[in-house]
């Protein structure tokens, strides 16, 4: 692994095979098969002329799967000392009680209603007397606390999982639907958590987080200790019986790389949950009643004419993309079918000056219609994490495939790190140093936070630009995605999006 710098981050390069049998995702399937739609990967995307797709179109609308398994109520309990811990877990409940005497633990502990749909309380009692919500009782017993508390909550996820594990053991649903992996952001940060209900009772948790921000990181968050953290998860981990993985991916700010950890544990519990229910609620192409989710815009300036139309819950086989820039053309194109939307971009621009003004006026004029698109972003998953991985402009396992990873939350917090690096300084007809203004122009017009991952070089620039777009647009498809669980609701525990 070597590590690489551009003017926003640091991340670090790792080739393919060992990427994909990293320790940090023990129980990860290769990014090669993780979150492929459901597309033919045959059909090499058109280079010349306006740029039109029919590969990766929607599916017809489908009902939310009948669960093989139905998640029951589970409550838990933890003494230790004069501490004593009691929690509950819901499915797609209202939030609880909430009240370790460490607030910051609480706002973590929350982000389970937020990003997992479950309805959870958490309660510590000192020496018979209950912590208040939001009133911080911190002191020498806070490590007896954290551990108590993760114990407590453990046993109560044990209690509800189970009836997934059970099925699972007896081999009705398969093993494979029993791991799942998603990767969280929040702002610069990310972190990754793999879970495993094909192991009950081991209670095995991988966790490197540490430092918690730059050199050896801080020691706390207000008045909560950083360090606090690993037994907290410790607790649960081992009376949940789960196998857990939590790394930190990349990571600056305390508070960011401990709650995007929490976020990426929540939403990777979902997801396992729902591939046990047999529910992919990305694939059931569902729409929000009396909502339209589509805008266009057209710009004009002395140095570009542009005219955009996106439509969320259109069809991705009516796209059409003509920018006088045949790569661009293609990289959108990607994006709009891998994305499972109808995208159509007719763009002249000062072609005869460089490539600079058209893909950056085009990629503003994308990421402004997707923002207005999206309007509240009530219902939507929000979040997502996709991958890769492409071999001679073609979806491929092979270890030669350029690989790379992106994970997104359309969190009206602009932010981009693009770890791309290319050999050559043009890729086709567009400038290798316009895929990061591509990115960075629709990330910041589209209020998004977008983190680009380079696992592996591939090949060729063609292959690295082509992988950055499909994985875009895989994830993208997955944050746009309408949760009918969430009733219309915003998937934030700040209650919204807009301010």
């Amino acid at each position: 692994a070597r590590s690489t710098q551009s003017g926003r981050f640091v991340a670090t390069q790792t080739p393919q095979s060992a990427f994909m049998a990293s320790s940090a995702a023990p129980f990860a399937a290769p990014f090669a098969v993780r979150g492929t739609p459901a597309t033919n990967p045959g059909r090499r995307p058109s280079r010349a002329g306006a740029h039109r797709r029919s590969r990766g179109s929607r599916a017809p609308r489908a009902a939310v799967a009948a669960p093989a398994v139905s998640w029951p109520d589970g409550t838990g309990r933890a003494e230790l000392g004069g501490i004593v811990a009691e929690a509950s877990v819901v499915n797609l409940g209202k939030r609880g009680e909430i009240a370790t005497g460490l607030p910051f633990l609480d706002h973590m502990i929350d982000q389970l209603t937020s990003h997992c749909q479950l309805g959870v309380s958490v309660v510590v009692a000192k020496d018979g007397v209950p912590c208040v919500p939001c009133v911080d009782a911190s002191g020498d017993d806070d490590e007896t606390v954290a551990v108590a508390a993760g114990f407590a909550l453990g046993r109560a996820l044990a209690q509800m999982l189970a009836p997934g594990v059970d099925v699972v053991a007896a081999g009705a649903v398969p093993s494979a639907a029993a791991t799942a992996e998603f990767a969280s952001p929040l702002d610069e940060a990310y972190s990754t958590c793999v879970i495993s209900l094909t192991s009950p009772g081991q209670g095995a948790l991988a966790f490197d987080l540490a430092p918690y921000g730059p050199g050896e990181g801080r020691a706390r968050i207000g008045k909560y200790r950083t360090a606090l953290t690993e037994p907290f998860w410790r607790g649960v981990v081992e009376a949940s019986g789960l196998s857990v993985s939590l790394t930190k991916r990349r990571g600056d700010n305390a508070h960011h790389i401990v709650e995007a950890t929490f976020k990426s544990f929540a939403r990777c519990l979902r997801k396992c949950m729902d591939q046990v229910e047999g529910i992919d609620v990305t694939a059931m192409n569902e729409r929000l009643d009396g909502v339209t989710r589509a805008a266009g815009k057209a710009r004009s300036t002395k140095e570009t004419t542009i005219d955009v139309r996106l439509d969320l819950d259109g069809s991705a086989a009516a796209s059409a993309v003509s920018t006088g820039i045949k790569t661009l053309d293609a990289l959108l194109g990607s994006i709009a079918n891998e994305g499972g939307v109808q995208l159509n971009v007719d763009a002249t621009g000062d072609l005869w000056i460089d490539d600079h003004h058209t893909t950056e006026d085009v990629a503003i004029t994308v990421g402004q219609v997707l923002n207005e698109s999206l309007g509240d972003k009530a219902g939507c998953n929000r979040m997502g994490s996709a991958a890769a991985a492409v071999l001679d402009g073609e979806d491929s396992a092979d270890a030669n495939a350029a690989l790379v990873e992106v994970v997104m939350d359309l969190s009206n917090r602009p932010f981009l790190s693009n770890g791309l690096e290319f050999r050559d300084e043009f890729i086709g007809d567009l400038s290798a140093e316009m895929i990061d203004h591509l990115f960075m122009s629709i990330a910041a017009n589209g209020q998004m936070t977008v983190h680009v991952v380079e696992h592996s070089k591939g090949r060729s620039d063609a292959d690295l630009a082509e992988a950055s777009a499909r994985a875009f647009g895989r994830c993208l498809r997955q944050c746009i995605a309408v949760d009918p669980r969430r009733a219309g609701q915003v998937a934030s525990s700040k209650g919204t999006l807009s301010v």
